[in-house]
């Protein structure tokens, strides 16, 4: 018997590599296979003590009530002090809460975009940006940016994407998978076209704005700071999965003009109902709370960086600087041709990576999934002994190639 059809939206709906590869390494490990994962974004440290405090505080307290959409009045408030300290100044209407960075950005895709609508992801992009651009109907448009132009694109790139079909522009800044940052100077000059570009909503992915290493600033540039006019159309995406080492406590927060808040509150009234408890409650300590701890883990983040490139460059695998988040994407085409102690000849990034965990067992992400197959990501995040270990089989394994 035929089961009945599926939805045809999902037949161009990708699965996540980043997940399909974590998975992989999972199931290798499982099998008492000594792998070690450079493949998926966890920021390789867990939340302070006051965050735990706040959740079982929560727990014990728990009522057994629905709780408000928005978000419970503590994160709320505790996400407005933390957008003010950033130079943002919101009001409690004009926030809300999600499942996530990512479920945010699913719901505000659901919300803006119908069918045809064009929505600029540059490339390299996060792999879900344009899986869920598609999934509501939408166009990605892709303008790329190369290693050679340190993975960002220009303000001519960016003017060239936007069309009269163009509904909005997500990107974000440092960069997943690149770990780019673009400067203020180049903010500026990219904001400068979105602001001639009424139509298009900017929906800035903002989850690592604080994980930077090397400009001398708290957070990263935004096109907010020099063009303070588009706030009218802007959309800010925050969380604290990278920042305070969260990633499984699921909790997104979105700046935006009200129209699109209430947006979303209408949709997650029909779908989540609100956040549990819990994560609100160790959320909204997260971003009250004390924030020192940050110096010492973007410390520990640029070692790691600097690290990695001083392998990545003895391999000969080109790397630009990454200058926040924690990944490196190094361009592997010089290995392109040669052939794996196992027998198989590398020609692209996927048997790279297949070659590279099966025969060395280390877990990275073909480059392809982000927008660029000559490449392979990186998160340099995890533990330093783990990262130096992984480091020395990829060195191994790109010495071993032949031809």
């Amino acid at each position: 018997m035929t089961a009945p059809a599926l939805a045809t939206r999902l037949q161009t709906l990708q699965p996540s590599p980043i997940i399909q590869v974590a998975n992989a390494a999972r199931a290798l490990k499982a099998a008492g296979k000594p792998v070690v994962s450079l493949s998926i974004g966890v920021p390789g440290f867990l939340p302070p003590a006051h965050v735990y405090a706040a959740a079982h505080q929560a727990v014990d307290a728990d009522s057994g009530d629905y709780l408000p959409g928005r978000g419970s009045p503590a994160l709320v408030q505790a996400f407005l002090a933390s957008m003010a300290a950033r130079g943002f100044a919101y009001t409690e209407a004009e926030v809300v809460a999600q499942v996530g960075g990512k479920g945010a950005l699913f719901n505000l895709l659901l919300a803006l975009i119908n069918p045809g609508d064009e929505v600029i992801v540059p490339a390299p992009y996060w792999a879900s940006y344009p899986e869920m651009v598609k999934l509501m109907g939408g166009v990605p448009i892709c303008p790329t940016a190369t290693a050679a132009n340190n993975y960002k694109i220009t303000p001519a790139q960016l003017q060239a994407a936007i069309t009269p079909k163009t509904k909005a522009i997500l990107w974000n800044n440092p960069s997943n998978p690149t770990g780019m940052l673009y400067t203020p100077a180049e903010t500026a000059a990219l904001a400068a076209v979105l602001a001639a570009a009424p139509q298009v909503w900017v929906i800035s992915d903002d989850i690592y704005d604080h994980l930077i290493f090397d400009q001398g600033a708290k957070r990263a540039a935004h096109v907010l700071d020099s063009q303070p006019g588009l706030k009218d159309r802007a959309i800010l995406v925050q969380s604290v999965s990278k920042t305070y080492g969260m990633p499984g406590w699921r909790v997104g927060m979105v700046a935006a003009p009200k129209l699109v808040v209430d947006a979303l509150l209408a949709l997650t009234s029909q779908s989540t109902t609100h956040l549990p408890a819990v994560p609100m409650a160790a959320a909204a300590a997260a971003l009250a709370g004390p924030q020192d701890f940050l110096h010492a883990q973007t410390a520990r983040l640029r070692a790691q960086r600097d690290e990695t490139l001083a392998a990545l460059a003895a391999m000969g695998l080109p790397c630009p600087m990454p200058e926040g988040a924690f990944y490196a994407f190094p361009q592997i085409t010089p290995t392109f041709g040669k052939t794996t102690p196992g027998g198989t000849k590398i020609t692209d990034d996927l048997n790279f990576c297949t070659a590279l965990l099966h025969e060395a067992l280390v877990a990275v992400v073909p480059g392809g999934a982000f927008g660029d197959a000559g490449a392979i990501r990186i998160s340099y995040a995890g533990k330093g002994a783990e990262l130096t270990e992984a480091l020395q089989r990829l060195a191994r394994f790109v010495g071993s190639l032949q031809g």
